[in-house]
C-alpha cells in the first residue's frame, strides 16, 4: 500500500497601518512563494506545518491557530493543507534565511498586502494559492 504525499502551507498574517499582510518570500530560483513543504511519513499535518515554517523561515515561536482548508493546485500532485499560524515573536519587515533545501538556498522574506494581486514575479502555483487564501475558503474563514 502506498501512502499519498501531502503538502502543508503555514500562513502568517500581520496588520500594518490597518492593512492585512501575508508573509511571503523570494526564492532565488523560483520566484515569490509562500512557505510550503512535504509531510514526512507518520507526521501529523500540524506538526509538519510548524516544522516547515521553521525550516524555511527560521520562525520558531508559532502555533497553529486554525485549519484554513485544502488547496487543490492546478498541477497534478498532492493537495496542500493550509494552516493559519500565530507567531509569538515580533517579526521584522524583511529578513533573509538560509534553507538547507535543494543544496542550500537563501530565502528573502517580506510582507505582501493580502488584498493585492500577485506580480509576475510570483511563481504561478503560488499565485493560485494566494487566490485561495484570499477567497472564502481561506482568509474569510480565518477571521
Amino acid at each position: 500500500m502506498t501512502t499519498q504525499v501531502k503538502k502543508v502551507v503555514p500562513v502568517i498574517f500581520r496588520m500594518d497601518n490597518n492593512e492585512r499582510q501575508i508573509l511571503v518570500f523570494r526564492h532565488q530560483l523560483a520566484g515569490i512563494q509562500i512557505v510550503k513543504g512535504t509531510v514526512e511519513l507518520n507526521e501529523h499535518l500540524e506538526t509538519a506545518a510548524l516544522r516547515e515554517l521553521f525550516e524555511e523561515s527560521g520562525i520558531e515561536n508559532a502555533v497553529i491557530q486554525k485549519f484554513m482548508g485544502i488547496h487543490y493546485p492546478q498541477q497534478v500532485g498532492p493537495h496542500w493543507y493550509v494552516y493559519l499560524c500565530q507567531v509569538n515573536e515580533v517579526l521584522r519587515d524583511q529578513w533573509r534565511h538560509y534553507c538547507a533545501d535543494d543544496g542550500g538556498l537563501v530565502f528573502e522574506f517580506f510582507w505582501h498586502p493580502l488584498k493585492s494581486l500577485p506580480t509576475d514575479e510570483w511563481h504561478p502555483l503560488f499565485q493560485d494559492l494566494l487566490k485561495f487564501i484570499q477567497s472564502d475558503g481561506g482568509v474569510n474563514s480565518a477571521k
